[in-house]
């Protein structure tokens, strides 16, 4: 009796294990949505004032110098802002596809109790590790992220001198 008990315990913490994945990749995921977030919003707001010029010079109004280097300026942080959003998106997509990974890793350990394989036994292991390479890869592609928008930063300070 006490064996089935402890290995009752031990099945639930084997199950719960890839959750505790599950937690801190979301923790991620948040934080790379509300950058992805930001980011769309500063492209919409820069493609505005975009928008706002060409009315302007559509109208044969003659823009000033600053207006034509602010010009320049924003075609230069749209271009960056999207790539940056591509890497997001990138980011995020690897980090939902290893928390779904994660999510199948705690079925089948629950699935290796009830039925043994050879391949059962493997299947979680793999599936976890393929998890955790993506997220990896998503990390890797969230520090690209941070190095462009310190580089779209230092255009916006360029652009208002």
């Amino acid at each position: 009796m006490n064996e089935s008990i402890l290995t009752g315990i031990q099945a639930i913490q084997a199950i719960l294990a890839p959750a505790l994945g599950i937690s801190a990749t979301a923790l991620l995921l948040l934080n790379m949505h509300n950058r992805y977030s930001n980011t769309i919003n500063r492209i919409r707001l820069l493609n505005e004032e975009r928008r706002r010029y060409h009315i302007k010079v559509s109208k044969n109004e003659e823009p000033n110098t600053y207006e034509q280097f602010r010009y320049s300026s924003i075609e230069s942080q749209i271009s960056m802002l999207s790539d940056r959003c591509k890497e997001l998106r990138n980011a995020i997509l690897y980090i939902m596809s290893s928390i779904l990974l994660f999510v199948i890793t705690s079925l089948l350990i629950g699935v290796n109790i009830f039925f043994t394989s050879k391949f059962l036994i493997i299947a979680p292991l793999v599936v976890f590790s393929i998890g955790m390479i993506l997220v990896l890869i998503g990390i890797v592609y969230s520090a690209k992220d941070v190095v462009n928008s310190f580089k779209v930063t230092q255009i916006e300070v360029k652009g208002e001198i």
